[in-house]
């Protein structure tokens, strides 16, 4: 994975995570809760328009208003629900709207319409969001147009959302019409503001709250757009907090992180409140208190001068600040009623030491490149507040992983972990660093840390920045077609262990053979116990690979029972791997040649999920099938033989090997029956989030196998049985709107 700067190590630098503090004791409308109670009118239509079914949706709204409410002229805040665009009810913001009327808004929830057409990508995820920001237009003209029905304010209109709601706010509020892709069909859904009721009315909104939203397109975001409060948890996979692809959407997406930042760099007047330990959606009680705040200090702004406020202070009176590192300053001041809230930049004066480095008029300070320490300077209504910054470099830097091994079709991302002055790990992005090949014609390494093998051999690569380097060995080994491993012509270095055997008997034997003048003859007893139902026989050596092949394969020659064969690896960070053969060793009357996929099959069993080559083969696994009967005694030979690798460019003889799946396909499990546990295999034509789900004989789901974004391939994955029955299962996938099932049996 390619080092970028962790934007979310650095929460402090531009995220502006706000604690409002109340001053006064006196309870302030818009901000604090004064009315015990609101009223609610449901199901009001305020439009209609065209759904992906062909059919004319009619859209609703319910209305919230403060009970007994003698203003005449009140803010209004409509509320978008979740529901990843397919889904949802506008009564999930019931109790956001509650809240905001009985503080002296009016609050509404509206209907849109729903669902993704086919196939589920940008194209047609953005003509979701057109249509959901047509419906929330509508509903904005349809207020304008009631504004004296329902005692609106007009110039204090806000847009807040939930998820998929927050995404079609953020795009209401950052889309422009010019910036809508060509690909769109606008000729049949029409422009952003829709056909849908009350034309002539003006949409424009004063402000937003994304409640773990995200745009498809940040260069969408330009100055002198409409304010944003972004609440978001970064430990959301859904809808990425940053910049990722969204589980949800299956799209790279840049949520509330990414938002606020673009939003400083541009002047947007923006708060953010982002919690480590949250996922997608929660803190809702801190929602309310942050979206009340929010949309107050916007109307505080828009009705207030500078010489309003008083007691004007910075964020921060002293700061560390690492040398690559940003820092953006929030001010902040009390307004007529003793409230304290974030003032604009655009109302602040900073300034620096240029050699302590520069601030924006964003209030982004950036330091210079030789560390020192200093005074920023803000200036506001004559009254000057200041903060004490010494800025510190990096000690040191360690390039990742110190050696691999790659073939010329594979590329490989370094990553370089970053120390500063005080051994503090700090994410510092790789294109802070100078990469360099020390030998190019082996290979080449660009800008992002990507190595990309060019021929066989052995070059360094040495990162520096600041003085200081490191560097890092890469081998390029390239081979191609079928090629011995072992051919298992002799004993030596080989050690046979067993796992609840009887006995264990391994020999060099020369009547059976698939090739060469030998085999392993393999001779076995075990007694089967309910209570250990695993039997194993390990064939062990340490057999370093050469290159990054696509399979192995085993000729195997059985007693007729319908044994599997496992392979053990280890990367080079000692992580290990299992690849599965894709037949049961029960072939008794020749040797059956028994395939494990590499490239796309080994699973890791211990550590991360990420597999850095060379591998070395630690063991053959051999899993005994007997017949599961109490104290009953199994005994049989297997003969094994000509242990080979396969490297991508050759053509397997081997028929239903593919290695570039061209559909989608789900293959029946194996082994099945099973006991304790069984591989899932499936291919999937087009990257895409694949869930993969078992249930039982009455359609209960009993496990989620699988929920990730996979690339195009083909793919295994284990399923264990822990806490299930025997029975009738079925497991099922689904991938880019697509579904497939099939059944397996558990036997006890």
């Amino acid at each position: 994975m390619k080092l970028f700067y962790n934007f979310l190590s650095k929460i402090y630098t531009i995220i502006l995570v706000i604690i409002f503090i109340q001053v006064n004791d006196a309870q302030t409308r818009y901000r604090d809760i004064i009315f015990p109670s609101c009223t609610i009118t449901k199901d009001i239509q305020f439009g209609s328009s065209l759904s992906i079914y062909g059919t004319i949706d009619t859209l609703f709204l319910d209305l919230y208003e403060p009970t007994n409410d003698t203003l005449q002229l009140r803010p209004l805040v409509i509320g978008i629900h979740g529901g990843s665009l397919i889904s949802g009810s506008k009564s999930e913001m019931d109790p956001l709207c509650t809240d905001l009327a009985e503080r002296g808004y009016v609050a509404a929830t509206i209907t849109y319409r729903v669902g993704i057409e086919s196939p589920k990508g940008v194209k047609t995820i953005l003509e979701a969001l057109l249509r959901g920001v047509q419906d929330a237009k509508a509903a904005v003209r349809f207020f304008r147009s009631k504004s004296t029905e329902y005692g609106i304010d007009t110039s204090q209109i806000y847009l807040e959302g939930s998820s998929a709601g927050s995404m079609i706010a953020v795009h209401y509020a950052y889309w422009n019409e010019n910036e809508i892709p060509s690909d769109i069909d606008q000729a049949k859904w029409g422009n952003l503001e829709g056909t849908s009721g009350n034309p002539g009315f003006s949409t424009n909104i004063k402000g937003i709250i994304n409640y773990c939203g995200a745009i498809v397109n940040p260069s969408w975001i330009n100055t002198g757009e409409v304010p944003v409060g972004n609440f978001h948890g970064l430990l959301d996979t859904i809808v990425p907090p940053d910049s990722g692809i969204s589980n949800d959407f299956n799209i790279k997406l840049f949520g509330g992180v990414a938002i606020s930042r673009i939003a400083t760099q541009l002047g947007i007047y923006n708060q953010g409140a982002f919690f480590p330990l949250m996922g997608h959606g929660g803190n809702v009680d801190s929602l309310r208190i942050f979206s009340s705040n929010f949309f107050y200090t916007l109307m505080v702004l828009s009705s207030s001068t500078p010489q309003d406020f008083t007691s004007m202070k910075l964020s921060a009176k002293s700061i560390r600040v690492f040398r690559y590192d940003t820092y953006s300053f929030v001010t902040s001041a009390l307004d007529k009623f003793g409230n304290r809230i974030i003032l604009p930049q655009s109302m602040i004066q900073y300034s620096c030491d240029s050699k302590l480095g520069s601030i924006k008029s964003s209030g982004v300070f950036t330091p210079a490149d030789i560390p020192d320490s200093g005074y920023v300077y803000a200036k506001f209504n004559n009254t000057t507040d200041s903060c004490f910054i010494k800025t510190y470099d990096l000690k040191y830097f360690i390039i990742k992983p110190k050696h691999v091994v790659t073939d010329t079709l594979r590329t490989i991302d370094l990553n370089i972990d970053t120390y500063d002055a005080d051994s503090v790990k700090q994410n510092l992005a790789i294109t802070k660093f100078n990469l360099v090949s020390t030998v190019p014609s082996v290979g080449t390494i660009d800008s992002l840390g990507t190595f990309r093998g060019k021929m066989n051999g052995t070059t360094d690569i040495i990162a520096t920045c600041s003085g200081y380097s490191d560097t890092c060995i890469i081998n390029v080994e390239s081979a191609s077609g079928m090629v011995s491993f072992d051919a298992l012509e002799s004993l030596n270095g080989w050690s046979f262990t067993g796992e609840n055997l009887d006995s264990l008997s391994v020999t060099l034997v020369t009547d059976q053979k698939s090739a060469g003048n030998a085999s392993f003859k393999i001779d076995y007893k075990f007694t089967y116990n309910s209570q250990t139902p695993t039997y194993m026989v390990y064939l062990n050596k340490d057999l370093l690979i050469y290159g990054i092949p696509d399979s192995i394969f085993l000729d195997v020659k059985s007693d007729g029972r319908k044994h599997k064969l496992f392979y053990r690896f280890s990367d080079v960070n000692s992580e290990i791997f299992r690849a599965s053969g894709k037949k049961y060793l029960n072939d008794s009357s020749a040797f059956d040649n028994i395939y494990a996929p590499m490239a796309s099959g080994l699973v890791p069993l211990t550590g991360n999920t990420e597999l850095n080559y060379p591998l070395t083969l630690k063991r053959i696994e051999i899993q005994l099938a007997g017949n599961n009967v109490q104290g009953e005694t199994t005994l049989g030979t297997i003969y094994v033989d000509n242990l080979r690798l396969k490297y991508p460019g050759s053509v397997s003889a081997l028929k239903d090997i593919s290695l570039s799946p061209d559909q989608f396909r789900l293959e029946q499990n194996y082994p099945n029956p099973f006991n304790p546990s069984t591989i899932i295999e499936y291919s999937i034509a087009h990257s895409s989030n694949v869930v993969i789900k078992v249930y039982d004989i009455l359609g209960k789901e009993v496990k989620t196998v699988l929920n990730e974004f996979k690339q195009t391939g083909t793919y295994e994955v284990e399923f264990n049985s822990k806490n299930l029955s025997s029975g009738i299962y079925f497991y099922q996938i689904r991938s880019n709107g697509q579904v497939l099932t099939k059944k397996m049996v558990l036997l006890r």
